[in-house]
């Protein structure tokens, strides 16, 4: 693989090849690129340098005869060239979607479920790849309220409201003689003792109870604090994933197995977390390229991803996933758009 001196014409060859094929999935010939961007150089010199970025490991040319294809690394020169260009938002369509968007969020802001589910949805809709947002990590929001039903004779429901109004339901191990009665008065000690407080130093505060209950107390108290702590443990944040329909439809997706391979990869919830893991803590919009990804699962797609806050403090991220032919101008305006509208919603 050679080097390659890039003037602003080799530059503007390479972009013009990438955008020819996103727009459509076909080998973009020397002759195509001349007449569609009107360079004012023949064909065959435009045929030169496209020789030349393919040597330099930018292009790849699936038959002798065939025009070009780009390379992960053509598109990571690409989405490198246009990404401020792209934060900027100068288009009417999408400056009305944004405005509609913020009109909807703010009506769900005390419902998170169905505000997420929106974001993801309309992302998704505006772009036709997959729309995926991660919701606030419950260990780092604050209670709002717990409440324990008694389900059977050693079960209890145990619900957790949080600050951002996200409800989590979960079924808990008690011993069979409880009461509702009891089960009334362990939650009125946590909502009393813990509202305000991140569910991370609720469970900490819990682990020095036990032990001091362990010297000092009876081994009933220990057990509800025990349930208690088992309660506000979660092991998994909701991930929220909308337009696998619209993918279908991609061409990049009409093998049926590579639309099997994206729907096992998505409903890998855990898979899903661990990408979006290092993002949140990020200020800016990222874009990750095919071979670029950590996760071998997503080494055939794009990711755009930025992390959406409450005032300063990153809360969770919300993403474009697609084939790395994706509109990357519209998806990265798009992408940037959505976390601020959230930002805002979510800090007002």
């Amino acid at each position: 693989m050679k080097n390659i001196m890039f003037d602003e014409r080799t530059k503007r060859i390479l972009c013009a090849v990438v955008e020819s094929y996103i727009e459509k999935p076909e080998p973009v010939g020397s002759r195509y690129i001349m007449k569609k961007y009107g360079f004012d150089v023949c064909s065959a010199t435009i045929r030169n340098i496209m020789s030349d970025l393919e040597d330099a490991g930018f292009l790849v040319q699936p038959h002798t005869s065939a025009g070009r294809v780009p390379t992960d690394r053509a598109y990571r020169f690409y989405v490198d060239y246009i990404c401020q260009e792209a934060l900027v938002i100068n288009s009417l369509e999408i400056k009305k979607l944004i405005e509609n968007l913020t009109k909807k969020l703010r009506k769900l802001r005390n419902n998170m479920n169905s505000l997420f589910l929106e974001a993801t949805q309309s992302l998704s809709q505006a772009t036709h790849y997959l729309g995926l947002a991660v919701l606030p990590a419950t260990e780092k929001t604050a209670l709002q309220r717990v409440d324990f039903i008694k389900f059977k004779d050693d079960l209890v429901i145990a619900v957790v409201v949080n600050d951002k109004g996200i409800v989590k339901n979960k079924i808990i191990k008690a011993y069979p003689e409880i009461t509702q009665n009891e089960l009334n008065s362990l939650a009125d000690f946590v909502n009393r003792n813990y509202q305000g407080k991140t569910i991370d130093e609720i469970r900490e505060d819990l682990l020095v109870r036990i032990k001091k209950e362990k010297i000092f107390w009876d081994k009933l108290i220990t057990k509800i604090l025990k349930m208690c702590q088992e309660a506000l443990y979660f092991s998994m944040e909701d991930v929220y994933v909308s337009g696998l329909y619209h993918i279908m439809h991609l061409p990049d997706f009409s093998d049926i197995e590579k639309l099997r391979e994206v729907a096992k990869t998505i409903q890998d919830k855990h898979l899903l977390l661990k990408l979006f893991e290092n993002i949140s803590e990020d200020d800016d919009i990222k874009v990750i390229i095919g071979e670029e990804n950590p996760l071998e699962e997503f080494k055939n797609f794009s990711i755009i991803a930025s992390p959406y806050k409450e005032k300063d403090k990153s809360l969770g991220v919300i993403a474009l996933v697609g084939p790395k032919r994706m509109n990357y101008q519209r998806a990265i305006m798009l992408v940037n758009a959505f976390a601020r509208v959230l930002t805002k919603t979510l800090s007002d």
